[in-house]
Order: C-alpha cells, then sequence, then structure tokens
C-alpha cells in the first residue's frame, strides 16, 4: 500500500467528518523502529507476507473505535461500532499460547498469527507459511480470504472496520448475521461505499 499512514489519517478525517459517525478512539501509532523491524524478520525466519515490512516501516499500530448514529439502524450494541486493532509487529509475531492455541493437545491454531484484533473473539491473522489474510474465530473457524496484506488493507480502510467486516470476504460466510447487516448499514453510514470490494477473491 502507498502511503498507509496518509490513507489512514484520511480515514479518520472522513470519519470525523461524518454526521452519522461518532467517533471514539483514532489512534496511528509512530514507525516501528528499524530494530524492531529487523528483530521481527528474524522471528519470522526471514520472511514476512507481501507488504507487511514496508506498511511497519510508516506504522507501528492502529487503534480505532466508532459507532454510527444512524437511528433506523441502531441495535444499542457492539454491531453499531467500527473497530480496528492492527497490533505491534513484535505482538503479531509473538507467543499466542492461551489464546489461539492452548496445549500440546490443542495446537491446531498453533501457526495462526493475529494482527487485528479487532475484538476479543475474532481477527484477522497470518498463518505461515501462506501470504494471503485468514480470519480466525479463536478456537473454533479459520477461513483463507485469499486477500494479501495490501488488499485486506485496501479494505480495511474502505470498511472503517465496521463490525466484523472481514467476514465479507469468506467464502461460506457470505449470508452470516454479520455480512448482512455489513451490507445493510454501510451505505447508509458511508456514502462512498462499493460493495465490488467485499465478496471473496474471485468473486
Amino acid at each position: 500500500m502507498i502511503d498507509p499512514r496518509a490513507r489512514l489519517t484520511a480515514m479518520i478525517t472522513d470519519l470525523e467528518r461524518n454526521p452519522r459517525v461518532e467517533l471514539l478512539e483514532a489512534t496511528v501509532a509512530p514507525p516501528t523502529p528499524p530494530a524492531d523491524l529487523e528483530s521481527a524478520v528474524r522471528l519470522a525466519d526471514g520472511r514476512l507476507p507481501a507488504g507487511v515490512e514496508a506498511f511497519y516501516r510508516e506504522v507501528g499500530a492502529v487503534r480505532l473505535t466508532w459507532r454510527h448514529t444512524v437511528p433506523e439502524l441502531l441495535n444499542n450494541d457492539l454491531s453499531d461500532q467500527g473497530l480496528i486493532n492492527l497490533l505491534p509487529l513484535h505482538q503479531v509475531l509473538g507467543d499466542w499460547q492461551g489464546i489461539t492455541w492452548h496445549s500440546e493437545e490443542d495446537q491446531e491454531f498453533r501457526a495462526v498469527r493475529p494482527f487485528d484484533r479487532f475484538t476479543s473473539e475474532a481477527c484477522a491473522a497470518f498463518v505461515p507459511p501462506r501470504d494471503s489474510v485468514h480470519y480466525h474465530y479463536l478456537g473454533e473457524e479459520l477461513h483463507d480470504t485469499g486477500y494479501s496484506f495490501d488488499a485486506y488493507l485496501e479494505r480495511l480502510i474502505a470498511s472503517r472496520g465496521f463490525w466484523y467486516w472481514p467476514q465479507t470476504l469468506c467464502p461460506g460466510l457470505e449470508k452470516s448475521a454479520e455480512v448482512t447487516a455489513f451490507r445493510r448499514v454501510m451505505p447508509a453510514v458511508f456514502p462512498d461505499y462499493d460493495d465490488a470490494l467485499f465478496h471473496p477473491a474471485g468473486h
């Protein structure tokens, strides 16, 4: 992605100006220090998914929370919100025991590396050695979106992190309650909404 910091800042400005949105939190952390990037590359055995190192050279982490205020669409719960939690790279590549895997007998999701932990029970993640972004519901589901990290970021910004939006990219989840809500609410809150972006790869 070209100039991710500027793109994220523009997204935040758009949210601040949107009369249908209440912005609750918006933080774009400073770039990842070079020494931390070098350490992360070593942790990843010299290979990060395409686009990841370039992104973290510009952005250290992102936290964003907002909620829409369209009365006829409000559920008065978390499903009215947008949530982005792009983790620092050292945390992405750290030990996820007790979160994505738990014991020698329970290692099905040990390879999962969450990077957008938008809620405590679900995330977007890397699953080495594959480069594509995966949607993971912790301990239960893992879906390969087929999209690269850069393609995910493009859609993340377009979605503004709306509640469970990564499900729109997952084959088999097209009719979930979360995807249905996304397609109902997004056009009402964001006039520039482009539905073509939010389908499984190859749709």
